[in-house]
């Protein structure tokens, strides 16, 4: 040990050395100086372990010396040396840093060498104690910010739920309330939705039909023909304009156009329901049909007026009768085709070549008035000249029908057919049929708005998820604190890097195994009961527990499934192996105090005895009043100068004692108390713990006391005394209490910040899984519904309507991706390892089926591999990265063959490939390469536990070795169902 002593005096310094060389000190360098300049360079040049500064040097007096020194030294302890025994410089001194005080006229080697170890200690716990308070903060900190930045996602994820009802409830509106008749039906083909539309066609109420077979609503000759037709929906197949004829509750039978679209389950597989939509089609099917029989009966009569022609050669006086009665039929007949035509709800015209309308129905007249002799683009647009690039006229040209949407001046939106026709005079006209679309448009406009604000809304819900997921790994994997699960068998479902580091093995060594097989029985044993102790009550509890020569603080709470079972349990510790240490030096010092106070009593009765003998042994009363005042130097050196309180009481609990630690601890002088009761210093709170103990000391004179106090110092504030006591007694006769304190104020308030600290990691513990139970239940909820609507809008819309529903669809798919994933890390995690065998061939099938349209191809015999019901992911994932990311043409090949104790199975695409320096990276959590599309990069990552899981392994490689660019190969290993599966 390396001691500086700067001390003035030549004598003092002599006796130092001397002191400093005696067998209760150990073996030390000792380096020397006699002024403050000489010290503080050798503090500049060395490293050392303790100072015994003298506060009289010839360059620095008082307590400005100490200040001095701590400033060069602030981390070495230091020992004040000085002329006299002064309080009011020990407390100064111990203010400026100094950890002990000694006066020159006392120092012995026992009290120089009890004074150097207190100060290394002193100096030691402080500096621990200083590190720990750093750590608390620091950590309670981060654990603020992650509370408050997951409060914030949780607000945000009330917020976009709050968002999506009202989205949800709009697309409920939409199709209750739509113009058009819109019905769904169940896999059961049984009605579950009937919107208003329906209603007022049919004349039904949606009560009277939700649960019913549709076949009520098809009239009775054709139920057989159109139940087939929904049957086959019902298996997936659309209908794309599709006739089929409805009976009204009055018996009407009405035609309606149909399209249909399925909606599938969870599996993708299976159609869940059948959402169709109908156009109300009779009054048009009605029009054509007389346009149909008017046109038939006119070609009838030009037959039956040809023939009379003929006729009329050789009598005519006949045909000019005939042909005035056909000339009456043909104008009946003209009339009721007008009639028709008059009552259409789409306007009719017939257009000249020079844009004259010769011909339009009261629907044209009604929109757009009279055209009194004037050209189209004159009555209707104003124009003085046709307009440019009339689509109308382009029918003149090409003598075919044409279709066309305009906005008409009227500010609707119009579907237009254009049709040639040839007049009666065998003139060119144009036969124009304009629809009112109107409704329909502003419909498609809202669904494109809606559709936009949806997908913003899902990546950004996306992002949120990824973050959450970001913040809680972030947690786990950071924290100094050791954190793990188990199973309800005590095997390891999860730990953290800091509970590894503490076992002493890698992740693959830990997971499945228990603690006792870990640690052995005799650690793991003790801490297997523990567990098992708190998944068998369902409460959460702390332990203390030991790992070697280590002690860990550790909370033990119950894991839950969503059946409220408990399947295990989850531990977070906290080390206190260097609490425990100071707790047991504390211990050890207030039991040799209560050693020497035991002497005490002894002397004080051997002083007794000696006193009933002076009278007869007066000879030897020199001696004995020497040894008398020896011992009592002694025993008041020591009590003066330990740094406990130290009380002695009379039998009514008055001071007849204080100690000169009640000046630094207390505030008070210690002769000021002499004669003042005890109990007035005592918290209220506090007295009868203190009465009882004088009352038990009392009755059992030699009883031992301990127990926990507070007292109120000088200046009013409460601090916290651990007080160990005994009576004083002769015989029957009670002389009062022996008392010693220590100040263990700061210790209380070191366990009440680490309580603290505790409560606040179990409860960002709670939040962060209940956020992340919530997040992942509710968004898979929302995105189901979502993906039904989205379904819907496809099936309604086209052209750039329908690509924005696609694309919210697929960002739809890839949020359902996402949380299939983490759900999958998390069942990894969680979930207890049991493999068995699995038919490969068949898990590949499977997988392959899922993938329709996809060229993938299989040469894969029917081994057995043992896995479990994850082993699917595996495949899903792979097939799926070639898929997405080698584009619509890629062409896949899985292959297996066993190699000795192993299946070696590989996934080949010839895609764009993997360049070399990413494809290690790409296992990693959150990793993706460079030349690939954008993903969430945890696909591959979920592939590589699962392998590991299962003791096998995956790599990439190039599908043809040393050309990265013609595709990759994805290679694992599996063990074979007669191989042991522990990893």
């Amino acid at each position: 040990m390396k001691i500086l002593v700067i001390v003035y005096n030549p004598a003092d310094l002599k006796t130092i050395h001397q002191l400093l060389a005696s067998p209760q000190l150990p073996d030390s360098e000792i380096r020397s100086a006699q002024d403050l300049s000489s010290g503080l360079s050798i503090l500049q040049k060395e490293e050392l372990d303790l100072i015994l500064l003298d506060l009289d040097l010839p360059d620095s007096q008082g307590i400005d010396t100490v200040r001095a020194v701590r400033r060069h030294a602030p981390g070495t302890p230091i020992v004040v040396l000085s002329e006299r025994n002064d309080e009011e410089t020990y407390f100064a001194a111990h203010q400026m840093g100094a950890q002990d005080y000694l006066a020159k006229d006392q120092l012995t080697s026992l009290s120089l060498a009890r004074s150097i170890r207190y100060a290394q200690e002193r100096i030691r716990t402080e500096q621990e104690l200083v590190r720990k308070n750093r750590e608390l903060s620091n950590a309670y900190k981060d654990l603020a910010e992650t509370q408050g930045k997951l409060r914030q996602n949780l607000d945000e994820l009330r917020e976009s739920e709050r968002s999506l009802r009202e989205m949800t409830q709009y697309l409920e509106n939409l199709i209750t309330y739509a113009n058009a008749p819109i019905i769904v039906w169940d896999a059961d083909l049984k009605i579950t939705r009937f919107n208003n539309a329906f209603e007022r066609l049919t004349g039904y109420a949606a009560n009277d039909v939700i649960g019913q077979s549709p076949a009520i609503l098809f009239p009775e000759g054709q139920r057989d023909e159109l139940m087939d037709h929904i049957r086959r929906a019902t298996t997936g197949k659309r209908w794309e304009s599709v006739e089929i004829p409805i009976i009204t509750k009055d018996g009407e039978i009405r035609i309606l156009l149909w399209n249909s679209a399925a909606v599938y389950g969870d599996d993708q597989m299976a159609v869940s329901s059948v959402i169709a939509q109908g156009q109300d089609i009779t009054e048009r099917k009605l029009a054509e049909e007389t346009l149909q029989r008017a046109h038939d009966e006119l070609e009838v009569r030009v037959m039956e007026r040809t023939l009379r022609l003929q006729e009329m050669n050789t009598a005519l006086q006949t045909e000019i009768t005939e042909r005035i009665r056909a000339e009456e039929a043909a104008k009946m007949e003209r009339k009721r085709l007008y009639d028709v035509l008059e009552t259409l709800p789409v306007y009719v015209i017939l257009l000249s070549s020079d844009y004259h309308v010769s011909f339009s129905n009261r629907f044209f007249r009604k929109r757009f008035g009279e055209a009194d002799g004037r050209r189209c683009f004159d009555y209707l647009f104003g124009r003085t000249k046709p307009c440019e690039n009339c689509e109308a006229f382009s029918v003149m040209k090409t003598g075919a029908p044409h279709r066309w949407e305009t906005t008409g001046p009227d500010g609707h939106d119009y579907d237009i057919f254009d049709f040639p026709f040839t007049d009666t005079d065998g003139s060119p006209r144009i036969l124009q049929v304009g629809i009112d679309i109107t409704k329909r448009k502003r419909a498609e406009e809202a669904l494109r708005r809606l559709n936009e604000t949806l997908e913003q809304r899902v990546i950004e819900r996306t992002d949120e998820l990824a973050k959450a997921n970001a913040i809680l790994n972030a947690i786990t994997e950071n924290t100094p604190a050791p954190i793990y699960v188990t199973d309800r068998e005590g095997r390891f479902v999860m730990c953290n890097p800091a509970m590894l580091k503490i076992i002493g093995r890698p992740t693959s060594e830990v997971l499945g195994r228990t603690l006792i097989e870990l640690l052995g029985p005799e650690v793991g044993g003790s801490i297997t009961t523990n567990i098992q102790h708190v998944i068998m009550t369902g409460n959460t509890e702390t332990f203390e527990e030991t790992v070697g020569d280590r002690v860990f603080y550790s909370i033990k709470t119950p894991m839950r499934d969503a059946r409220g079972e408990v399947t295990g349990a989850i531990i977070v510790g906290t080390e206190i192996t260097e609490l425990k240490r100071a707790e047991a030096q504390k211990q050890n010092l207030l039991e040799r105090l209560q050693q020497f106070a035991k002497e005490m009593e002894t002397q004080n009765e051997e002083l007794q005895r000696t006193t009933e003998q002076l009278q007869q042994k007066r000879n030897e009363l020199v001696r004995l009043n020497r040894a008398l005042l020896e011992s009592e130097m002694h025993f008041r050196s020591l009590i003066e100068n330990t740094s406990d309180i130290i009380l002695l009481l009379d039998a009514k609990g008055q001071i007849t004692y204080a100690n000169p630690s009640m000046k630094r601890i207390g505030g008070y002088d210690p002769e000021r108390l002499i004669g003042r009761d005890i109990l007035d210093l005592i918290h209220p709170d506090d007295v009868s713990t203190v009465v009882d103990a004088m009352r038990i000391a009392t009755a059992q004179h030699v009883a031992r006391l301990h127990f926990e106090v507070r007292i109120r110092d000088s200046a009013g504030q409460w601090i916290f005394l651990d007080v160990t006591g005994a009576s004083i007694s002769r015989g029957k006769s009670d002389l009062g209490f022996i008392v010693n304190a220590r100040d263990v104020t700061d210790q209380k308030r070191s366990e009440e910040e680490r309580n603290r600290q505790i409560a606040s990691l179990e409860k960002a513990h709670r939040e962060a899984n209940l956020y992340l139970d919530i997040m992942t239940h509710d968004i898979r909820n929302s995105n189901n519904v979502a993906s039904l609507y989205a379904d819907l809008m496809l099936d309604l819309l086209d052209g750039t309507e329908r690509i924005y529903a696609q694309k919210l669809r697929d960002s739809i798919a890839r949020s359902t991706e996402i949380l299939i994933n983490v759900a999958a890390i998390r069942r990894i995690h969680t979930e207890l390892p049991r493999f068995v065998p699995v038919n490969l061939n068949a898990i590949v099938n499977e997988e392959i089926r899922n993938f329709r349209g996809a060229s993938i191809r299989q040469d894969v015999p029917g081994l057995m591999v043992l896995a479990d019901n994850l082993l699917p992911t595996i495949f899903t994932n792979l097939i799926g990265n070639s898929v997405k990311f080698g584009g619509p043409d890629v062409e896949i090949t899985i292959r297996a063959e066993e190699r000795e104790s192993e299946v070696l199975v590989s996934v080949e695409d010839n895609g764009p490939g993997v360049p070399d320096d990413v494809k290690e990276k790409l296992f990693h959590r959150f990793e993706r390469g460079n030349a690939r599309k954008k993903g969430e990069g945890l696909g591959l990552y979920i592939c590589r536990r699962l392998i590991e899981r299962y003791g096998g392994r995956i790599w990439i490689e190039d599908r043809v070795p040393g050309r990265p660019d013609e595709g990759a190969a994805f290679r694992f290993t599996l063990k074979l169902a007669n191989q042991d599966p522990t990893p």
